[in-house]
């Protein structure tokens, strides 16, 4: 494998998860980018970077030996760093959601193609061995079929505000969901074909996002049916009272004739799922694996020609964001939001 050098932008949560996952496949990052002066020393130091800027732009322009651009910024930003990187033919890795809108994933594509260079959407959590053990025993049959895929997401308030604007990165239904969507069409190995949901701001009042001009909705079911017949939904809520004590209940996938309850999930990935057949208990345990890594190493393989696609593309990216939005459209109608072309 041949040495990259990267510029990550964004020195948060999400960075910290990026920079650990380059430094365990061995490669160099070349410089990061943060506004916050104090969370991109921390992590500066933590992961021995020593060029340091203010704005993506300065680093692209400066760090001519880098060749790879990794976002890691809340949503809004992702279609001009985008733009920037393709402009100086720089691959591109990019957190996901996609965008805001799917006019700026189109704004995306149109600079990655007329630049020529590689762009992923990172999804890492669909790169846990317990998708591809699911999606393997359902097409052995041990399920049955129809399927329904059930997942919850609980939580106060979220520490990253911006979540909560409805032009930053619009809430749950955006943010988080589109883990799941993704999920499901990996574990069916079918296509969406409409969209039902119901919700509203539970977080409406509290002080902490009175800023926003126009809050995202935080508090949902929705509801996506498949091709296949399958069905997934999922119960969100942003919004809880402080110091809740309340939290998710573990994803379950049901069938006629078996039920899978997720195990813990550490690092991105399930330990393991525990499997209901009629009154036999099992646990089927997963190895540990740090999907941000296998993403890292997957993006390089695709980088240098070793793998033909990338692990989430651009087009998957789009294709979840239409299911986010159909979903937003579902709330606020009150009707089944068809997903046929």
């Amino acid at each position: 494998m041949a040495e990259h050098g990267i510029i990550l932008v964004g020195a948060g949560d999400m960075g910290g998860h990026h920079a650990r996952a380059w430094t365990e496949i061995g490669q160099p990052i070349v410089a990061l980018v943060d506004i916050d002066r104090d969370r991109r020393s921390r992590l500066a130091e933590t992961y021995h970077i020593t060029n340091v800027f203010d704005h993506d732009d300065e680093a692209i322009s400066a760090m001519s030996q880098a060749d790879i651009v990794d976002i890691c910024l809340p949503l809004a930003f992702h279609l001009p760093v985008t733009e920037h990187a393709a402009e100086a033919k720089k691959h591109i890795l990019c957190e996901k959601p996609l965008s805001r809108t799917v006019a700026e994933a189109d704004a995306m594509e149109r600079a990655v193609t007329a630049a020529g260079v590689k762009f992923a959407v990172g999804f890492q959590r669909n790169l846990s061995p317990g998708v591809e053990y699911l999606r393997d025993e359902v097409r052995s049959g041990r399920f049955g079929r129809p399927l329904l895929f059930t997942a919850d997401g609980l939580g106060e308030v979220r520490p990253k505000r911006f979540m909560h604007d409805r032009a930053g990165n619009n809430g749950p239904v955006v943010d988080l969901m589109q883990h799941y969507f993704l999920l499901w069409e990996s574990v069916f190995e079918s296509v969406p074909v409409s969209v039902e949901a119901s919700g509203f701001i539970a977080a409406h009042d509290r002080p902490e996002i009175a800023h926003f001009k126009e809050k995202a909705i935080d508090t949902a079911v929705v509801t996506v049916r498949y091709a296949s017949g399958d069905v997934g939904t999922m119960t969100v809520c942003w919004g809880l009272a402080a110091q809740s004590r309340v939290r998710s209940q573990p994803e379950r996938l049901i069938g006629p004739k078996r039920v899978a309850v997720a195990g813990e999930f550490r690092d991105f990935s399930w330990e393991g799922w525990t499997l209901y057949d009629g009154p036999e208990e099992t646990y089927h345990a997963l190895p540990p694996v740090h999907p941000h890594a296998m993403q890292a190493q997957a993006f390089i393989d695709y980088v240098e020609g070793k793998r033909e696609n990338p692990p989430s593309s651009l087009a998957d990216g789009r294709r979840l964001l239409k299911i986010s939005l159909a979903a937003l459209t579902a709330i606020e109608t009150g009707q089944v939001v068809s997903l046929g072309d």
